[in-house]
């Protein structure tokens, strides 16, 4: 029987089913959440983590596996909300068709300003997506026969089957553990590879035939896409949009969820999104003084944990790895006696 025991231990870690079992029912518990409170305010919040993973998931796609720094993001996040909420209330097609359209509309606009832009390189790349970004906000702002100006879009409706607070919160998480799913395995395919060399070096990239600026603007296009996604969602979420939610404050807080989580790594991004959208919450109640708290945290995290939470939690790790192996030492060196 132990010998039994034994080999099903070595099969469960050989094939790494353990850790598919483990992911699911950790995702199934995450989309779950959202029917265990009672509280519409703790619902919200968890939609809105959701939202806020998917937009730290597309930066750190641009960001962590490139190197590109984009301030543009909160304007392809208000693109994707403004898509689905004229296409649901003017023109009335599907929910699901809006979807797919913010996440198009989105991507085509990242492509068309992302064949010059991306050219540039460290601060001009910063500042010409800066000056996207703030185009982006005024036209929300300045286009009132579109947009409706600063006074917003009223009467978003949710789809069908969706409409409590806690089924369209868990659609949220849904379409976050998909995009989990999904940024994990671009970044460990070819492309998320070859993402990896064009951040190091372009020039060995392009002697191994990857061309770098086809590989920027492909994860540009795919960034802004899932931040169409996500913006899609906030506007049905919250059934109204105005322009200030997607301002360069937003670009910055999206930003601040991927260095705060930690680059180049997608749990990081979700752990980034927890952190800042909890804290962002606990902040209301100070007023003014949130915006000196916020920075100071900022200011600490990257002093003192420069990898971001996902270092901090890789560090507790291997301290508990090698106390847990001496213990089993000590555990084994006694038997032997």
């Amino acid at each position: 029987a132990a010998i039994r025991t034994r080999e099903k231990r070595a099969w469960w870690q050989r094939s790494g089913n353990g850790k598919f079992v483990a992911s699911v029912i950790l995702a199934a518990v995450v989309i779950a959440l959202p029917q265990m409170t009672s509280s519409s305010y703790y619902v919200l919040v968890l939609g809105g983590i959701g939202i806020a993973a998917i937009l730290a998931l597309s930066l750190g796609l641009l960001f962590g596996y490139t190197g590109q720094m984009s301030f543009a993001h909160g304007a392809f996040y208000g693109i994707g909300a403004y898509t689905a909420a004229l296409l649901t209330t003017r023109a009335q097609i599907s929910f699901w068709v809006a979807l797919l359209a913010s996440m198009l509309v989105a991507g085509l606009i990242a492509y068309l300003t992302g064949r010059p832009t991306l050219r540039l390189a460290g601060n001009y790349l910063a500042i010409a997506t800066l000056a996207l970004q703030i185009a982006i906000s005024e036209f929300f702002s300045q286009a009132s026969a579109i947009t409706n100006g600063t006074v917003g879009i009223f009467g978003i409706q949710r789809p069908a089957g969706f409409e409590s607070d806690a089924r369209y919160t868990q659609l949220i998480l849904f379409v976050a553990v998909l995009c989990v799913v999904a940024s994990t395995r671009i970044v460990s395919s070819r492309f998320g590879r070859a993402l990896l060399v064009v951040r190091h070096d372009e020039t060995a990239a392009g002697a191994l035939g990857a061309n770098p600026a086809h590989y920027k603007v492909a994860v540009f296009v795919l960034s802004a896409s899932m931040a169409g996604l996500a913006g899609a969602l906030y506007a049905h979420q919250i059934l109204f949009i105005s322009p200030v939610t997607f301002d360069i404050n937003q670009s910055i807080l999206i930003l601040s969820m991927v260095v705060i989580g930690g680059v180049a790594s997608n749990f990081g991004a979700v752990l980034g999104a927890i952190a800042v959208t909890i804290v962002t919450q606990l902040l209301f109640s100070v007023g003014d003084l949130s915006f000196l708290i916020y920075g100071f945290w900022i200011v600490i995290v990257i002093v003192f944990f420069p990898q971001g939470l996902v270092g901090l939690f890789r560090a507790v790790g291997r301290v508990l790895a090698t106390a847990a192996f001496k213990v089993r030492q000590n555990v084994n060196g006694r038997r032997g006696k």
